[in-house]
């Protein structure tokens, strides 16, 4: 039961102090609790509002919102431990380098949706772009809602912030040429071309070329499954860099690839004459020392000597290939929904998003397909017959109504 004790207690020379207002109630396990006022009526409108959170079950722990931020950021950190070691990473460099120096000894409850807009403004004065500090927003954000389901917030003060990030778009630069890519492939060693060639012909991400497997290229269907991943971790929280063997971002990056039968051949020759006994657990692919493959230091020392062997860009990236296969495809009329299956994508508006303005230049060779499908039915000089009139045909307009 909830009821206002008034109290007010005398000061050191006998003379009587002000008058607090004690709202005293239990919580929803029984136990009293109390909060005090400088008016009574302030008493009153914490009594009601408490009642009504207790009876539908939305009341909150005064007690909880008092505690620091940073005690909350270590128990929402512990909840990270299933994610991907790549995300949690991630998540680790943005707590310790942006988040917590901004809000650790901050109260939680103390923390509102100002607060957090200032955060934003300062991060992007200090030049970090949108999207970088979008994903700062997003952990403070993954914090806060880890204290609303321990029952110490109510609201998400990092929710609702509006911050524009640029609609990624591959740009040119990122695409080569058939004759380009072929170029840069006669200019790899001999070791490394049948990885040059899958990057080529499958999409694949570059930690997924690192991470296929002997038994995911089936030899005699010539596909590849492909979707897990072999990719370095850098040092975070107390742990060493490492390389680990991981599954995709989704399911739909268990997919699976027919190969060229040259290509396939090429793998199978490469397999024989690899030293050993090979298994099928072993890696499709391994550097020239028989370790499995790193895709930082295949960029640095395969593709980009290769590159500039080649007189192309050496700031294109290994994941470039994965936009020059999207972009063959397109060019060669291939739908949304397959691209987006060949990629991994879950959904095809990511694919849209990212290589849509490709297909801009695929419209006209759809006309024009069309056109010469007219032309060979042999009818290209019949006219369209015309209904007798006694009235002279209308000119045509010059310009759109």
């Amino acid at each position: 039961m909830a009821y206002i004790q008034k109290r007010q207690r005398k000061l050191k020379d006998g003379s009587p102090g002000p008058v607090r207002w004690i709202a005293r109630y239990r919580d929803d396990e029984g136990r009293e609790r109390s909060q005090h006022f400088d008016r009574r009526k302030d008493a009153e409108r914490f009594i009601q509002r408490n009642g009504a959170d207790l009876q539908t079950g939305d009341w909150i722990d005064p007690q909880q919102g008092r505690a620091l931020f940073s005690e909350w950021a270590d128990s929402w950190w512990a909840t990270t431990v299933k994610l991907r070691p790549n995300t949690r990473r991630g998540y680790w460099l943005l707590l310790q380098n942006h988040v917590l120096p901004a809000f650790r000894s901050r109260h939680l409850g103390t923390i509102d949706y100002m607060d957090v807009e200032r955060f934003i403004a300062t991060k992007l004065e200090d030049g970090f772009g949108p999207k970088h500090v979008r994903e700062m927003v997003n952990v403070v954000s993954l914090i806060m809602k880890c204290a609303i389901k321990g029952n110490a917030l109510r609201d998400n003060p990092a929710a609702g912030h509006e911050l524009r990030v640029r609609k990624t778009r591959v740009s040119q630069a990122a695409m080569l040429t058939m004759d380009q890519a072929v170029k840069v492939v006669g200019h790899t060693s001999r070791h490394y071309q049948p990885a040059m060639w899958l990057l080529l012909f499958t999409g694949l991400r570059p930690a997924e070329l690192c991470g296929a497997k002997v038994t995911d290229l089936d030899f005699e269907r010539r596909v590849l499954h492909a979707g897990p991943t072999h990719s370095p971790i850098g040092p975070y929280d107390g742990r060493a860099r490492e390389h680990l063997d991981g599954p995709p971002k989704s399911d739909a990056g268990y997919r699976s690839i027919p190969l060229p039968h040259w290509l396939c051949e090429a793998l199978a020759a490469d397999l024989a004459n690899r030293p050993g006994t090979v298994g099928p657990s072993d890696y499709l692919i391994l550097n020239q020392h028989g370790q499995p493959l790193n895709r930082d230091t295949f960029r640095a020392r395969i593709v980009r000597p290769a590159l500039r062997k080649a007189g192309l860009p050496e700031d294109f990236r290994t994941y470039d290939f994965r936009h020059t296969h999207a972009s063959l495809l397109i060019h060669d009329g291939a739908d949304v929904l397959a691209i987006a299956q060949r990629l991994g994508h879950t959904d095809p508006a990511m694919t849209l998003r990212v290589y849509g303005h490709l297909f801009e230049g695929a419209q006209q060779d759809l006309t024009d397909r069309l056109d010469r499908r007219r032309q060979e039915t042999g009818n290209a000089a019949q006219t369209l017959p015309r209904e007798p009139s006694d009235s002279p045909v209308p000119p045509l307009p010059t310009t759109r109504p």
